[in-house]
């Protein structure tokens, strides 16, 4: 078997992806797989999967043109395969403002959300694009003003604006329909942004969460229950913020990342996967 461990993209998240195809390629070459990397650009987005021959198509892809349905959906004309979910939950998982809805909808809670500025009654409020992912565009806005601001800074995006719940910052693994466990994110500037994502020694992780049973629970099935409302496959990260003991759904990831140092491979250490179990296990269910 033939894998194409597929990286780049043109979204925004472009050089995150090469990080985590990286990870993916070394894991799978040290354990004897067939693998090579596939570097998708603007050129090739489509072409690449006709010019190159693989029997699994690897995605380690982020954001738009990779994580939400578009390449799944080539994919699937070809008849290929590949890891992780379908293209229309990817596509509608991409959609933090669909995803939302459908989680409130399966009694999961979530922060308050507003579809116009004028619906804001009470600040502050976060904006970030409804499609984008590594905290790429993040504001959190105290009042009218920088609200205004914001907005005008992400023109012509797809915006989600929903109340700020200040809490502590949780994130829970899903692997094939069964959750992984939940860590507590500790960035030591207060505010997880892609700063404190992907600069060494800004944020202390916690593995297991220590936090209470109970709620430790509910986080587990909450991140369970979003993972089969949106009918997703394989792996799944869901983010949650706890406060005065009630964890609100903030988002999921349906292609998180995946170097040796990202979240989901911190978390399933708690059910005794290693890095390489992972890569291994994603092959054996989607080849």
């Amino acid at each position: 078997m033939r894998i194409a461990v597929v990286m780049g993209g043109i979204s925004s998240e472009r050089e995150i992806s090469f990080k985590t195809g990286e990870a993916i390629l070394s894991s799978l070459l040290r354990q004897g797989y067939d693998a090579y990397k596939l570097e998708l650009n603007r050129e090739n987005l489509v072409s690449a999967f006709l010019e190159n021959e693989f029997d699994l198509a690897f995605l380690a892809l982020h954001g738009e043109y990779g994580e939400d349905g578009r390449v799944q959906a080539v994919l699937d004309m070809l008849g290929k395969k590949y890891t992780g979910s379908k293209m229309t939950p990817s596509a509608v998982a991409m959609d933090k403002d669909l995803t939302k809805k459908i989680a409130d909808e399966g009694g999961v809670l979530i922060p308050k959300t507003y579809k116009t500025m004028e619906e804001v009654d009470s600040f502050p409020v976060v904006v970030k694009p409804a499609k984008e992912g590594s905290s790429v565009g993040l504001y959190i806005c105290e009042n009218k003003d920088e609200l205004k601001e914001a907005l005008k800074a992400l023109e012509g995006k797809k915006l989600l604006i929903e109340e700020y719940v200040k809490g502590e910052e949780l994130t829970a693994g899903v692997l094939n329909g069964e959750p992984l466990g939940v860590l507590k994110i500790k960035p030591k500037s207060g505010l997880y942004d892609y700063k404190s994502k992907y600069t060494a020694g800004m944020t202390v992780y916690e593995y297991p969460a220590q936090i209470d049973e109970k709620v430790y629970e509910k986080v587990m099935e909450a991140a369970k229950a979003v993972h089969q409302e949106l009918g997703l496959e394989g792996i799944s990260r869901s983010d949650f913020i706890l406060k005065d003991g009630r964890a609100y759904f903030l988002e999921v990831n349906t292609c998180p990342g995946m170097t040796e140092t990202s979240l989901i491979p911190k978390i399933a250490t708690l059910k005794g996967y290693t890095f390489d179990d992972l890569t291994r296990i994603m092959v054996e269910t989607f080849a």
